[in-house]
């Protein structure tokens, strides 16, 4: 009995010492490839909106050939959400991210496998990627491809953009944020600060729409945009005086302050209709806060306020005969251009059909005597029927501070000096050989002339905007202003944006 007792001591013994035996052999002796993706240092990632993300991780790959790897980089296309899109399938990462701003606590996912493609054992690495707005003051550029769609561009500069060094041009910034276009061709864009959120209005032949400019997705469209829907949409023409943005649509005028309402209200109620083309003084409390040329009546119409508690009645201006010129005698007339000087004073430049005369009238900003309000008056003609290639101007724009026009044609920008009784009209610039220009305006930043501060960047309302195009790129040009009075252009230090498509409207945001 003893002895079969030692017999299963011993059995017991060397079962215990078998299963505590170690096997080595697939370790130090027989060791398996692999790949480990170092990570120190980089546990979270962020990238500005449109910049490229760059990563280069450490690999160790001690026992593999690069041969036998394969590589993707691959991000999710909202934040929690389950499908991804692939990014690159090379060892280091290098790929515009062009995905809206994160909200803080809600990143996306960036997954970086490695493949060993000879086992198919994959190695994977995540991390959270925020992504920072990107898209800031500067130049907003509504260009097509196709003729029948928007889509927008961007520009930064030190010259646009306060604070702001280097450059920094973003093509395509719609679509690729929103994987398709805006329907119609874009005719006019502007910034508004709508409660309290930067934003862009747009315009074509038949919509209007808003965009956020924090990530430029869509807002809204047509009646989304009104308290009370429209009855249809003809957009003409988008404005902003003190406390009120103004939209004119099927020849009638509507206004909002944006500052405390998100839409659109109602149109003034008038029998006079408005067209594309008006002048409005942007001083708080004018005597006449709108004068335009009424082409269906012949009359100069005038507005005093646009406010509840002003009068937002319209009138006609009266006959002048004392004047130098009779508003109630132009007839036949079709709106150029208007706009309105720091001095209050009206300026309109008007065609006349039949006889293909050009002229530049100019009235006096109008005057209280409470209750009633004085009409603007005749202060100035100036006659431009004899400039050179005027005929075949196609852009007109106003310095506000300066008693200087310019006008684009097809190759030229030429500059109208009016500040005494006779006029002076010089050429200022030539465009590059193939190229046309297309639009022409006044560089101004967002929200001038309404800071309160006043501060603006030195070329705020001292250069101009221009756009061309040869047939299939677009170009933008920054031409600043020098000499005040002249309206000469600093050529040397001209700047040129390139790569654009057919570019059909500019502005400038904030």
């Amino acid at each position: 009995m003893k002895k079969l007792l030692n017999i299963v001591i011993l059995l017991v013994f060397a079962i215990v010492v078998q299963a505590c035996y170690e096997d080595k052999s697939g370790l130090d002796v027989n060791t398996i490839p692999g790949v480990e993706i170092d990570t120190t240092g980089v546990s979270k990632i962020s990238v500005y909106q449109f910049d490229n993300l760059e990563l280069n991780p450490k690999l160790n790959i001690e026992g593999l050939s690069e041969s036998q790897l394969d590589y993707e980089w691959k991000i999710n296309l909202a934040p929690n959400d389950t499908t991804y899109q692939i990014l690159s399938n090379v060892r280091n990462l290098d790929s515009e991210i062009a995905f809206p701003p994160t909200n803080p606590g809600y990143p996306h996912q960036l997954v970086y496998t490695v493949t060993d493609v000879n086992t198919d054992l994959k190695y994977i690495m995540a991390w959270p990627v925020t992504v920072l707005n990107n898209i800031g003051e500067g130049i907003v550029i509504a260009e097509t491809s196709d003729g029948t769609s928007t889509d927008f561009s961007h520009i930064m500069s030190a010259d646009v953009t306060t604070d702001f060094e280097g450059e920094s041009v973003k093509y395509h910034v719609y679509s690729k944020i929103n994987g398709t276009t805006i329907p119609g061709v874009t005719k006019q864009i502007k910034y508004y600060q709508i409660y309290g959120k930067n934003a862009m209005l747009g315009i074509t032949d038949n919509m209007i729409y808003r965009i956020q400019t924090l990530d430029y997705t869509l807002a809204g469209t047509n009646n989304d945009l009104f308290y009370v829907p429209q009855t249809s949409y003809n957009p003409k023409a988008l404005g902003q005086v003190n406390q009120g943005s103004l939209f004119i649509n099927n020849e009638s005028l509507t206004s909002t302050y944006f500052g405390a309402s998100q839409k659109f209200g109602s149109a003034f109620a008038s029998s006079y209709t408005v067209p594309d083309i008006i002048a409005t003084n942007p001083k708080a409390n004018p005597p006449v806060t709108i004068n335009y040329y009424s082409e269906a009546i012949d009359k100069f119409v005038y507005q005093p306020s646009i406010t509840q508690f002003g009068d937002s009645n319209r009138y006609e201006i009266p006959e002048n005969t004392t004047g130098v010129f009779n508003p109630a005698t132009l007839v036949n007339m079709v709106n150029l251009a208007a706009g309105t000087g720091t001095d209050g004073a009206f300026r309109h430049l008007l065609k006349n059909e039949s006889t293909g005369d050009i002229g530049l009238y100019v009235f006096d900003g109008g005057a209280s005597d409470y209750p009633n309000t004085i009409p603007p008056a005749p202060i100035a003609f100036f006659n431009l029927t004899n400039a050179p290639d005027i005929a075949q101007g196609k852009s007109f724009v106003f310095l506000d501070d300066q008693k200087v026009m310019y006008y684009a044609t097809d190759s030229k920008i030429y500059a109208v000096i009016y500040a005494s009784t006779s006029v002076v009209v010089q050429e200022r610039y030539t465009a590059p050989a193939g190229e046309e220009l297309s639009i022409l305006q006044v560089y101004q930043q967002a929200d001038y002339p309404f800071r309160s501060s006043g501060s603006y960047l030195p070329l705020n309302n001292k250069a101009l905007l221009a756009a061309t195009y040869n047939g299939s790129e677009g170009k933008v040009y920054l031409l600043p202003l020098i000499n005040t009075g002249i309206g000469n252009i600093d050529t040397p230090n001209i700047k040129t944006f390139t790569g654009f498509d057919r570019i059909t409207a500019m502005n400038t945001q904030l």
